[in-house]
């Protein structure tokens, strides 16, 4: 996957300003998020900003990714600071499961936990696909390779007795570009694993209505039961265009912001304190930012240590554990 870097000269310039150092002394740190549109290039879009305006001497910019799986990795052999990860694929990295079969992951460290994400299979409202029972057979886009959508849609597919690239085929196309691919009918159905609403789904239903597929009740037991790190969650009617009934049976899981455990405490804890501080500013630009607070530090961090620096701030302020 090739990775975009983001923020330019700018930012340099003004932390500079901000700490009245020189811009060689400017401490660059990148943030792996995701394909382009995707929830975590838009709040790590957000949080470089507050960073850079909140945090002198640092310039933040964010790197384009293939999201969940990818961040992980980069985060582990050092070559981004930060990266935004989703608590299920966390475990599966933790464990060397799915994926990341084969793979030994370490030195991962978390920084903060936030915003909810929700498995979201969605289709053309006309169409005559109603639960995810109805996706055998069929063409979906589950996000660029790396993005957290793979292991989950396959996972859940798994509970039907589907198998990937034989009972349904995987498109991996950008979360935007699947939204184009569903209106266009190139895909049959787009699995998202993101907030609600989320800018992809709402994008396609302005062109056109879509409907939200339900997870049965038998297989969303199963599924839960085998795999502990997805949470019960759910989708209210209306929160697209067109989608008027609500889903009573889907998975979630929590967004992380994770980093190597070699990262400087002073680093981490400017960073955490400067987010915390601001969360404002990235309701702004996101809504759901609104998790992003102390109360829910520790979601999703099961297995993972929180970063001292993080630790130090949460201590200051009451919020440790």
């Amino acid at each position: 996957m090739k990775r975009y870097c983001f923020g330019g000269l700018l930012p340099v310039f003004l932390a500079a300003a901000i700490s009245g150092a020189p811009a060689g002394d400017v401490r660059y740190i990148s943030i792996a998020t995701s394909s382009a549109g995707g929830t975590f290039s838009i709040v790590g879009t957000a949080m470089a900003d507050v960073i850079n305006k909140n945090v002198p001497g640092v310039s933040a910019n964010i790197e384009i990714t293939g999201g969940s799986s990818e961040n992980i990795l980069l985060a582990s052999g050092k070559t981004v600071e930060i990266a935004f990860t989703a608590s299920d694929v966390m475990y599966l990295a933790l464990n060397g499961l799915g994926s990341f079969e084969g793979k030994k992951i370490e030195g991962i460290q978390g920084i903060m936990g936030g915003i909810m994400n929700t498995l979201q299979f969605y289709v053309l409202a006309d169409s005559n696909l109603r639960t995810a029972a109805d996706l055998r057979g069929r063409k979906i886009s589950v996000g660029p390779p790396g993005s957290v959508g793979i292991d989950s849609t396959r996972l859940v597919l798994e509970a039907y007795g589907m198998e990937i690239n034989k009972d349904w085929t995987p498109e991996y196309l950008a979360h935007g570009d699947g939204a184009e691919a569903l209106v266009d009918g190139n895909v049959d159905a787009v699995a998202i694993f993101t907030i609600v609403p989320c800018s992809p789904a709402l994008t396609a239903a302005a062109a056109k209505p879509i409907r939200l597929l339900d997870i049965g009740d038998a297989e969303i037991e199963k599924i839960l039961s085998a795999n502990k790190f997805f949470i019960r969650a759910s989708v209210p009617a209306n929160s697209y265009s067109g989608q008027t009934e609500a889903v009573r049976n889907a998975i979630g899981s929590a967004s992380m912001l994770i980093c190597h455990e070699s990262m400087p405490e002073d680093l981490i804890y400017n960073v955490v304190k400067a987010l915390y501080n601001n969360t404002a500013e990235l309701v702004k630009a996101y809504p759901q930012c609104d998790e992003w607070i102390p109360d829910n530090a520790y979601r999703g961090m099961e297995g993972l240590k929180l970063h001292p620096g993080a630790v130090k701030y949460l201590k200051e302020i009451g919020k440790a554990k």
